[in-house]
């Protein structure tokens, strides 16, 4: 699966260059990159993560002491924590984005359908949830539940199933009384399989901009809560608590701090490049249906 995917995007990147984008084609690469080198962690990393050495703390990168990223205050190695802490912003925003489509996408699916009542209180339901500001609405929920994986994937997902909810529900409201639909059920076909057939496919493709587009807003999420500490915790490798160790540090040895900040806003412009490419990829092609018609 990782492979495919990596070909894909490799193979996205080669289009991308020929068609005389160098930027987008970046951007492929150094996502690509980037998912590589967290799944080959263990076989990538030249140390374990963890593994502190007093005699060499805070050394500065370079090639021929054997840390070529550094160490930390500990004497970790960065580039082992770097390549491992690749996963949990990685493996978190997916599956809260994961969490928020099902949630979004279901209730967004039986607004858009079934209209009145049920409509108007799920749209109300969201907008109270969109009037919680995210990171307020995350530090009272890991406060309250404690800081675990599971408790980050959970709020995440939660705060951002509104996006999902108001684009699934526009298109199926603006698809529900069209003739084919129509036909459909005065043919017989069930509710949900009607709905799995002849309505859902109309929103897959501003969906897969908006699952993009928010995944950029979870890695994001997941490294701000671990920097403030309500998320992953020491010594688990990770961006964010990679960022907060090295805040302190930034005069005298600032590639703790540097290094996974880095690799961090390259995953979130890249991915926010990819995004772009795929709204205006939707926005021409609506404008060429349209135009059609």
């Amino acid at each position: 699966m990782t492979v495919n995917l990596v070909q894909r995007l490799s193979g996205a990147a080669v289009f991308s260059r020929r068609q005389g984008r160098p930027g987008l084609a970046v951007a492929y690469l150094a996502v690509a990159v980037i998912v590589l080198a967290a799944v080959l962690a263990p076989v990538l990393a030249p140390y374990d993560p963890n593994a502190m050495d007093l005699t060499a703390t805070s050394r500065p990168p370079s090639f021929g002491s054997g840390h070529v990223l550094g160490t930390d205050t500990l004497g970790r190695d960065i580039l082992s924590r770097v390549l491992w802490g690749a996963r949990p912003p990685l493996l978190i925003a997916s599956a809260s984005v994961l969490l928020g489509v099902v949630i979004g996408v279901s209730l967004g699916t039986l607004a858009g359908y079934l209209g009145r009542g049920v409509d108007e209180s799920l749209a109300r339901l969201a907008d109270i949830q969109l009037s919680i500001p995210g990171l307020v609405l995350a530090l009272v929920f890991l406060s309250l539940f404690g800081s675990s994986s599971v408790n980050v994937v959970v709020i995440i997902g939660v705060e951002s199933w509104p996006l999902y909810f108001r684009v699934v529900r526009s298109q199926v409201r603006s698809v529900r009384s069209r003739g084919y639909v129509e036909a459909a059920r005065l043919a017989g076909l069930r509710v949900p399989k009607l709905l799995r057939r002849h309505v859902l496919p109309n929103s897959y493709a501003v969906l897969i901009v908006a699952v993009t587009l928010n995944f950029t807003s979870a890695v994001l999420a997941e490294s701000s809560l671990s920097f403030l500490g309500i998320g992953i915790q020491p010594p688990t490798p990770d961006w964010g608590v990679m960022i907060a160790e090295g805040q302190t540090q930034l005069a005298t040895a600032s590639w703790i701090a540097l290094v996974p900040g880095a690799f961090l806003v390259i995953l979130i412009l890249s991915s926010q490049v990819l995004a772009d490419e795929l709204a205006a990829r939707h926005a021409l092609k609506d404008l060429v249906g349209g135009g059609a018609a």
